[in-house]
């Protein structure tokens, strides 16, 4: 940075709504999320209490053209947290008040570092829960999940976490502070996203702070569930429970399903054997739908009756050894869900996380397999969950970071190009997906000269998104 944007820091040190960091000792821990993209090096970190200290230090970084990456809890795999360009993280972890629950609208707003643990434990004894809660909840913050598309429980009744936000306050490069949806008018406040206009809302969801730094954000409120329940189906093949999943969105039978997802023979022998060693095992099946219900009793015994014949139909059958080995666990103690899904089983792994259509649900484990056979030395494996339209699907290549990172991130590179031309779409998509993101010539043309406008200076997150940087 220059001397003029370190003196300005130092001063920012003695303003009330904020904190500084600039020993490199404590920098250490801001220089990457949990991604295997590269890692940067920022100057200083800066932890505002206060929205008005946000403006104070975006103001005073756009005076002096310093980067400024908004960081949240560091939990995602794309990379959009590490400070390529230097310049300020700005931690926004001191942000974390609720700031409003109100039953009769069915909105709560909170800033941006409330963690998802925090949220749910102040909106249960109203009774109240957010529709989607990401896998990374423990310690995965509102804003994070926001800037990064996050899905996880909730997807198949919600799609995404986007799909879940009635409004946000955004302060923009120059300091500008703005309210979207309803709260545009101050007498309204928030209770409807779109209206007046096009949706400006959308503008900052799923950015990685490229266009603006979320100081608020209103979720809408649901019930909590009465009675769930866990359910696994297995088949022979991937095929099989394509069919599945399409005939469940087809017919929309996903009001009490809160979470769906599929796994390989791989991951299903992987499991079986942990948790039944002694237990002499007969062929096990080539794939497996797992399903977690919530919701009323009586309604979630007749989906369950209605998916398990859809499953039937496509050569599906009961698999209660994953649900009892598994599934049931992952789904019922969330703070469980890394270290038993086992994710970091070497020393780091990289995700790729992409929009998938379900008719091209065994394309995209093609690609998976073509990487396996390309990369043995990179453990693969595939995660796919289901939304209420389409799937997400997780690319997961496990490495030794001491000896094989420089190789897993060249693989992981080929295989974004292979999925984007198999079909698939960019998800939390940071800086792992840049390139492809520049690939796609008028929509990144669109996304530049939206970024010239109200990033000018080019300060906020260079290098996400393939801007800037």
């Amino acid at each position: 940075m220059s001397t003029a944007a370190t003196d300005g820091l130092v001063a920012l040190g003695n303003f009330a709504g904020a904190a500084l960091l600039t020993d490199p000792v404590d920098l250490v821990a801001y220089r990457r999320d949990t991604s295997a993209a590269t890692p940067g090096k920022p100057d200083a970190v800066v932890r505002p209490h206060t929205a008005e200290a946000v403006v104070e230090v975006l103001q005073r970084a756009n005076r002096a053209r310093t980067p400024v990456y908004a960081r949240g809890g560091a939990t995602m795999y794309a990379g959009g947290v590490n400070p390529s360009a230097g310049g300020i993280v700005l931690d926004l972890g001191g942000l974390n008040r609720i700031l409003d629950i109100d039953l009769d609208r069915g909105i709560v707003v909170c800033e941006p570092g409330v963690r998802f643990g925090a949220l749910l434990a102040a909106l249960r004894p109203h009774g109240q829960t957010i529709g989607i809660v990401p896998s990374t909840a423990p310690a995965a913050t509102i804003g994070g999940a926001l800037s990064a598309h996050a899905l996880g429980t909730g997807s198949p009744q919600f799609q995404s976490f986007g799909d879940e936000v009635a409004g946000l306050e955004v302060i923009l490069a120059s300091g500008e502070r703005v309210c979207t949806g309803s709260a545009a008018s101050s007498r309204a406040g928030y209770f409807q996203r779109y209206c007046i206009g096009p949706d400006l809302t959308g503008l900052f969801l799923g950015a990685d702070g490229t266009l603006g730094i979320v100081v608020a954000v209103a979720l809408w409120l649901h019930p909590l569930p009465e009675h769930r329940q866990t359910n696994s189906y297995g088949f022979a093949d991937a095929a099989g429970v394509q069919r599945c999943i399409l005939e469940i969105q087809r017919r929309e039978l996903v009001g009490n399903i809160w979470y769906a997802g599929a796994y390989e023979a791989a991951t299903i022998k992987a499991r079986i054997g942990q948790a039944f060693p002694e237990k002499a095992q007969g062929p096990l099946p080539g794939f497996a739908l797992a399903v977690d219900y919530r919701g009323d009793s009586g309604r979630v015994r007749e989906d369950e009756q209605r998916i398990a014949e859809i499953a039937a139909r496509c050569g599906g059958v009961p698999f209660p050894d994953f649900d009892a080995a598994y599934f049931h666990r992952l789904r019922n103690d969330e703070v469980y869900w890394y270290s038993f899904a086992g994710f970091f089983a070497m020393s780091r792994c990289a995700i790729l996380m992409a929009s998938v259509p379900t008719d091209r649900m065994t394309a995209f484990l093609d690609v998976i397999t073509a990487q396996r056979q390309n990369y043995p030395q990179y453990p693969l494996g595939a995660a796919l969950v289901m939304c209420r339209r389409g799937l997400h699907g997780g690319a997961l290549a496990f490495y030794d970071e001491a000896t094989q990172w420089q190789g897993a991130v060249a693989a992981m590179e080929e295989c974004a190009g292979t999925l984007v031309a198999a079909g698939c779409v960019p998800y939390k998509t940071g800086k792992v997906w840049a390139a492809q993101v520049k690939g796609f010539g008028p929509y990144w043309g669109l996304l530049q000269r939206i970024k010239r406008e109200l990033d000018p200076h080019g300060i906020l997150s260079p290098g996400d998104l393939g801007l800037g940087g």
